[in-house]
Order: C-alpha cells, then sequence, then structure tokens
C-alpha cells in the first residue's frame, strides 16, 4: 500500500540503453520487515520486465529522514526522479 512511487536512474533523468535498469524507490506508511526484504513483492510483480531491476522501499520516517542529507540518493530520487504514483 505505497504512498508514493518514484523513477530514478536512466529511465527517469537519462537515456535508457539494453545495460540500464528500472529504478523504483517505494515509500510506505511503515514497515517491521527489514529494508533488504520489503522489494521482494515488486520483484515478483516486475518479473515479466525482462531488465535488470532496482527496486527500493522505505518508510515515510526513513524517506524523510534521508532526504534531510542532501548528498544522499533518496534527496536526488526526491528532487529529480519522477514520481510515478502518489496517494492523495
Amino acid at each position: 500500500n505505497p504512498l508514493q512511487i518514484y523513477l530514478y536512474g536512466d529511465y527517469a533523468w537519462g537515456t535508457p540503453n539494453e545495460e540500464s535498469s528500472f529504478d523504483m524507490l517505494i515509500v510506505v506508511e511503515s514497515s517491521d520487515e527489514r529494508v533488504i526484504k520489503r522489494g521482494y513483492p515488486a520483484f515478483e510483480a516486475l518479473l515479466g520486465l525482462k531488465i535488470p531491476k532496482n527496486i527500493i522501499v522505505l518508510t515515510q520516517e526513513e524517506f524523510d529522514k534521508y532526504t534531510r542529507d542532501q548528498s544522499s540518493t533518496t534527496y536526488e530520487i526526491k528532487t529529480r526522479g519522477k514520481i510515478l504514483y502518489a496517494r492523495a
């Protein structure tokens, strides 16, 4: 149940090629899962996509914390990524 979904990387701010991965950051309200396991359902949903994928799932609290650091990848995703979905 995402709050926001961001597209980043070559598909958002570059020119994708045959070596590009599909990069998404998903923000959820909360989670008891470890960060590494949170993306598994998204990976499974996108199995039919025959390209490499990077999927990050952060809680809203983690996302807010990391985006305060302007040197972080999360800050770059928030400021330069494309929002694919945002809950109203």
